[in-house]
């Protein structure tokens, strides 16, 4: 039995794929995972009636690279996968191909037992942030052209034509759906090219951690041409060269945090998605139906603080603060 307050988090986050009688689930852990976290999610799920089976892999070196090819196979005979993994697989043409046949797919990644008790991410009012995150991936797909810039140095441009925005609302609750809650984002993939400009991160890095020393990132047609800073530059320079993937350098997301509920520790799903932040990443291109997947056996988020975004010369962002309230909008 697990304990009362893990078991309530893991609820509310399964909650986000609508498990069914029945169904057939797959979580996906690693061996690094803490034990009684992961038990808390099957209790979780066997409490939906579904029929779940709980796939261990040894724990993957970095972030962005693929699963076993069994459990790729597991995905594709499955109605639900949920991924609690240290080092996440989810970036992958194996969960893309799956998603095509109907897997609807919970990231739930490097989840602990602090997260799970809250106060944080895990407790924000996912149904109630839904909306705007929808509205800002609309005003993505219907622009042309997206700027960001933020105090601590980053100016970005990037190209949106024939590009969908993003909105990650943390549900998975139709066939051929993806969510990653408690990751509550919106943004886009930018297509091969399209992005100039320079990022500084300020606040968080994938598989650096949080950051003391800004690093200045100088992107040119698509692509990181310079990493400069302090150790933490060093570390991100390394992850890249280190992959021997040509790929590792390309800008491959933008999203810009809404979870108003998230802190700023050192975790991917909470310091990505924290309201006021946004952030660029390097790598494999998240694993969309709608794109073509550039593998680069690693996906790095960079985050920075307080964005001002302007599509097609309107701010859709000013500081950090979302200017595109549905509510507010109804109301005029």
């Amino acid at each position: 039995m697990s304990d009362a307050r893990l078991l309530e988090g893991a609820r509310r986050l399964i909650g986000c794929g609508r498990i069914k009688p029945g169904e057939e689930v797959l979580i996906i852990t690693d061996t690094r995972m803490d034990a009684e976290v992961v038990e808390a999610f099957a209790q979780a799920v066997r409490e939906e009636g579904a029929d779940l089976v709980v796939a261990t892999m040894a724990a993957r070196s970095g972030p962005g690279q693929s699963p076993p090819e069994i459990l790729a196979k597991g995905m594709r005979g499955a109605d639900l996968a949920i991924e609690l993994t240290s080092e996440f697989v989810h970036h992958s043409i194996a969960r893309q191909s799956a998603q095509r046949a109907g897997l609807r797919y919970l990231f739930i990644g490097d989840i602990d037992r602090e997260m799970l008790e809250g106060p944080g991410a895990v407790y924000a009012d996912f149904e109630a942030i839904a909306p705007r995150i929808v509205r800002l991936s609309e005003a993505i797909t219907a622009g042309s052209t997206m700027r960001i810039t933020a105090p601590g140095g980053t100016d970005m441009t990037f190209d949106l034509v024939g590009r969908n925005g993003r909105a990650l609302t943390g549900l998975a609750d139709a066939p051929s759906t993806f969510g990653a809650p408690p990751c509550l984002e919106g943004g886009v993939i930018p297509k091969p090219g399209g992005s100039s400009g320079r990022v500084v991160v300020d606040a968080y890095c994938v598989g650096v951690g949080l950051i003391d020393t800004p690093i200045t990132v100088e992107v040119e047609n698509g692509r990181a041409v310079s990493i400069e800073g302090g150790p933490e530059a060093e570390k991100l320079r390394g992850l890249l060269e280190g992959t021997g993937n040509a790929n590792a350098h390309n800008v491959s997301e933008v999203g810009i945090g809404f979870n108003d509920s998230a802190l700023l520790i050192d975790n991917v799903t909470s310091a990505e998605s924290l309201y006021g932040t946004a952030h660029i990443a390097l790598g494999s291109t998240p694993a969309d139906l709608d794109i073509e997947m550039i593998n680069a056996g690693i996906h790095l988020d960079m985050v920075f603080h307080r964005p001002t975004i302007t599509i097609d010369g309107s701010e859709v962002f000013a500081d950090g603060v979302f200017l595109l309230d549905p509510a507010a909008e109804s109301q005029r």
